[in-house]
Formats: C-alpha cells, structure tokens, sequence
C-alpha cells in the first residue's frame, strides 16, 4: 500500500505542479471541475446508493455551485448557485416522491443530506480556482496550501507509526493518534515556512507559522470529518480513481477546509474589496 501511495504521489506531485504554474486556464479550470464532478459522484454512490434520483440531484446541484465558484467568483455569483442548487434539490425530491406520508418523511431527510453533498462537493473544492486566480500570488497560494497539506499527511503517518501510542479520536478514527497530529502539525508548519521564503514571499516570519498552522488544523479537521461521514454509511474509502489513496473525496478531505480558509485570509489581507 504505502509503496503504491508513494508511486501515485511521485507522477501526481509534477503534474500538479505544470498545472498549478503553467497550464492553460481552461485546462487548470477543467482539471478541477472534473476532480469536483468525480467527487459529488462518490458522496451519492458511498451516502445515497438508496434513494432514489440521488445522483442526478447532488450532481447537477453540485456542478451548478461549482460552475459559479470556479468561473464567475463573486459573492452574488455564489448566492446564485446555491439558491439555484436548492430549487432544485427541492424539486427534485418533490417530483420523486410518492403520496405516503412515510415516503415524504424520507424524502425531506434525503433532500438534507442531497444539499449536504452539494455544498461539500460543489462549493468548497472549486475554491481552488478561486485561489489560483487571484489577482496576486494565486498559483503560489494553491501550491502553498497542497505543499502545506501533504506535508501534514506524510509527517502525521509517518510520526503516527513511529511515535503514536495515545488515540486522538477512537470513535471517528481508530488508527489516529495525538502524537501522529503533533508531527503532522511540525511538518506543515516546517514545509510551510520554506514554501513561504522560496515561492510565495508573502507573509513574514510569524504570519506564515500561524497560517501554515491554521492550515494543518483545518485539514486534521477535514479529514476526520469525512471518517465520520464513512463510518456513518459503512464505506472504507469513497472511490478508487487514486492508486493507494482511494477517491477523490479521500484526496480532498484534508484540502477542501484550508482552501477556503486561504483564499479568504488572502483577500481580506490582501484588501481586494471587489472580491469580498
């Protein structure tokens, strides 16, 4: 396993970085919608395999809040997508379900847990486009927070397996430890601060550890998040597009979180008043 995730890792780290800095932006564009449609995909197969007209709803709700993340970027873009997803969400479930009071109970539940995938999926991840174009550092912004994140997961697996003996979060995930986060944390924290004086030479000294820091946590966060969201419905991993790493959405978890935290300290540090 670890030899496939290493492999997986070594072809992924280049092309990632030729897309984050060089790529055409409808490639780069096209790169991330496509991870965010695989993605929505894998919450409707591993959340709502039973319901019926699940997928075609978190689908097109997702990639409707995706569309107006990643190509308009603006606030009322945004408050667009997510009131257009929930029309139809909500119309969706009103024309799937049938006259028993039971089966409308279920299908007002299902329509809260369609709206969560569709927000998890389609406004979070798309905020990598966000980032990448903002009008100042954005490449080094998306390259900061993956080298940040992957950092943290290398130094926490690694750290866990040599030093973990205190459980962080038994009842999310078993195999986590209190020592694994501590060496994920340091490791971020550490590669952060050399992305920060290499590439993106945008915080001081302090400034970078407080948000490669808050970068860390929020991804541990994600990541336990979504353990819960599979113990919940049963799923070991949510897809299987990545070699020794699973889905997309086992990919993204630990991301979806600093992404969003990033591209708002970014702005509001930044002082971009149009984009706030």
């Amino acid at each position: 396993m670890l030899r496939t995730r290493l492999l997986t890792a070594a072809v992924a780290i280049p092309l990632l970085t030729w897309t984050i800095f060089w790529a055409p932006p409808w490639v780069y564009i096209a790169v991330v919608l496509f991870f965010t449609f695989v993605a929505l995909r894998e919450f409707s197969a591993m959340a709502l395999q039973d319901m019926r007209g699940a997928t075609t709803m978190v689908t097109g709700g997702g990639m409707l809040i995706a569309l107006c993340v990643g190509l308009f970027r603006t606030p009322a873009a945004v408050s667009a997508g997510i009131v257009a997803s929930l029309a139809w969400v909500l119309l969706g479930t009103l024309a799937t379900a049938r006259s028993t009071d039971t089966d409308m109970r279920e299908r007002v539940n299902m329509a809260g847990q369609i709206l969560l995938g569709c927000l998890y999926g389609g406004l979070l991840l798309p905020h990598f486009i966000s980032v990448r174009y903002l009008p100042e550092f954005g490449p080094q912004w998306v390259f900061f927070v993956l080298g940040c994140v992957m950092a943290g997961d290398g130094g926490g697996y690694f750290g866990g397996r040599a030093l973990g003996k205190r459980p962080l979060w038994p009842s999310v995930s078993p195999n986590k430890t209190i020592e694994g986060a501590l060496a994920s944390f340091v490791a971020s924290v550490s590669i952060g601060a050399g992305i920060n004086a290499v590439v993106l030479k945008a915080l001081g000294p302090v400034e970078v550890l407080a948000v490669a820091g808050a970068v860390n946590v929020l991804a541990q966060l994600g990541d336990l998040l979504e353990s819960m969201v599979k113990r919940a419905y049963g799923a070991e991993d949510s897809g299987w597009l990545l070699p020794g790493h699973g889905g997309v959405l086992d990919r993204t978890d630990s991301l979806v979180l600093p992404i969003v935290f990033v591209y708002y300290y970014a702005i509001l540090s930044g002082g971009y008043p149009d984009l706030t």
